[in-house]
């Protein structure tokens, strides 16, 4: 096994069950926590809220826990809500981030015991924001923030959530707008060059990356709305695997592993009548995985000069 190992996980909404369960899978292995297994939890979006729980200490079981509470709390269409805002947004920010701030309480990125980076954007100006932890190698800027401050911004996809005001730093939304979706090369970048000198060395460490499930995007568009579906869908989809191809071209000696199956059928990321169907497989998939071998980068992913890897399922 490496020295060194980083967890990320991308965006997706609902469909963030789906990493989850490959990560109760992984604490079931290991006999441990999933912050004891990794040195780097990093996530945007649905990713950030996992990466955030694992980080404080809560187990993947538990977390799955969340996620059904989610179904249940938090998308709620507000009809008089979403009128009076022009349909800027389906649901309000304010019950996500009162349900994440009662399982991760009020405790800084500081104080974690893990390395964490969770990604976001910030209105204003367009400037992407990596929250972590403060140290001698950064600038220093973001480890006193909240981590339920940090979670709750990533989370803040537009058209779903309203955006979320973080002290100090402004108003921000999904992490995910832009190129963060899959948060991979963020991380490494974070690791290999923003930690004190050997903290982090690519060749002693693995890079495992989950994603929240390939949909097909294979059908023709024939009007506005399909176009419209269609350039979203490859907006995210394109920027995921670039990230991965980035990591694989710029720390080739890392141990680098993508996992991301693929779903039976497009699934929204608030479709929260699929939570049951994402639970089945999520687990009938990580059933699959042999934790050891892939932090031993016995499934590691080869670079291959010339053309793009897409995902794989």
């Amino acid at each position: 096994m490496s020295k060194r190992s980083i967890l990320t996980i991308d965006g997706g909404g609902i469909r963030g069950i789906v990493p989850l369960c490959a990560i109760i899978e992984l604490e079931k292995q290991m006999g441990k926590p999933a912050r004891e297994v990794f040195s780097l939890l990093a996530g945007t979006s649905t990713g950030a809220i996992i990466c955030g729980g694992l980080a404080q200490g809560i187990s993947a079981q538990k977390m799955l826990e969340l996620y059904q509470s989610l179904a249940m709390e938090v998308f709620r269409f507000d009809l008089l809500s979403f009128a009076l805002d022009l349909g800027s947004f389906r649901y309000r920010i304010k019950p996500l981030a009162d349900l994440l701030h009662s399982y991760v309480g009020d405790i800084t990125l500081n104080e974690l015991p893990v390395d964490i980076m969770i990604s976001a954007t910030r209105v204003a100006d367009g400037k992407p924001w990596y929250f972590v932890r403060d140290n001698p190698a950064n600038a220093g800027t973001t480890g006193k923030l909240r981590l339920v401050d940090c979670m709750t911004a990533s989370a803040a996809a537009p058209t779903y959530f309203e955006p979320y005001d973080v002290p100090g730093i402004g108003v921000c939304v999904d992490g995910g707008v832009g190129i963060a979706g899959n948060p991979i090369y963020q991380a490494c970048v974070e690791a290999f060059y923003y930690t004190p000198l050997d903290t982090y060395a690519p060749a002693d460490t693995a890079v495992v990356a989950l994603g929240t499930g390939l949909m097909s995007s294979g059908a023709t568009p024939h009007n506005l709305i399909d176009w419209v579906n269609w350039v979203v869908g490859e907006f995210q989809s394109i920027p995921a695997s670039q990230q991965t191809e980035l990591v694989l071209r710029h720390f080739q000696t890392a141990s680098t592993t993508r996992i991301n199956p693929a779903l039976p059928r497009n699934i929204g990321m608030d479709d929260t009548g699929a939570v049951n169907e994402l639970i089945r497989i999520g687990k009938e998939y990580a059933a699959t995985l042999d934790w050891n071998a892939i932090l031993a980068g016995k499934l590691a992913i080869q670079p291959k000069a010339g053309r793009s890897q897409r995902d794989q399922p």
